[in-house]
């Protein structure tokens, strides 16, 4: 098959980006891409904006009693932490054995609600035979017609 484009070629499509990247200058002093794999600018201007972010600012002198409370704060926020972790803890391991529990009372309580389902469909039935034998006895001419 022939192509008449010089960019499109027939056959498979290259697995890797390497084959495909061109050269595009827009204009003098403007970064551009190339086979060399650089990003183009506006990838670079976002990792330059994240890591100027992310960034560690220079260290500040913090006076003592600024280290104190600062102190103070931090170990009140792992109490609070710790304290926190452990009501959950605590209340996630005593639902979890009330739904346990509660999981296989519901578990029986089905097995019984089975048997007795059961159980009542076989007294449904003799009870219907129990009638239709009765009304056969209740019918039937034990005494012959004697005509006189």
């Amino acid at each position: 098959m022939e192509c008449k484009s010089p960019n499109i070629v027939a056959g498979e499509a290259s697995e890797t980006d390497d084959d495909e990247t061109e050269v595009i200058s827009i204009e003098k002093g403007i970064p551009h891409l190339s086979s060399s794999g650089t990003a183009p600018p506006s990838f670079t201007f976002a990792r330059e904006a994240v890591e100027s972010s992310t960034a560690t600012p220079p260290p500040v002198m913090v006076s003592d009693e600024e280290m104190q409370r600062l102190h103070v704060r931090r170990t009140m926020n792992e109490r609070c932490i710790s304290l926190l972790n452990e009501f959950i803890h605590n209340t996630v391991i005593s639902v979890s054995k009330q739904l346990n529990e509660t999981d296989n009372f519901l578990m029986k309580s089905q097995m019984v609600l089975q048997n007795t389902t059961i159980s009542v469909k076989k007294m449904n039935d003799n009870t219907h035979q129990m009638q239709s034998k009765l009304q056969d006895i209740l019918t039937f001419n034990f005494v012959p017609n004697i005509n006189i």
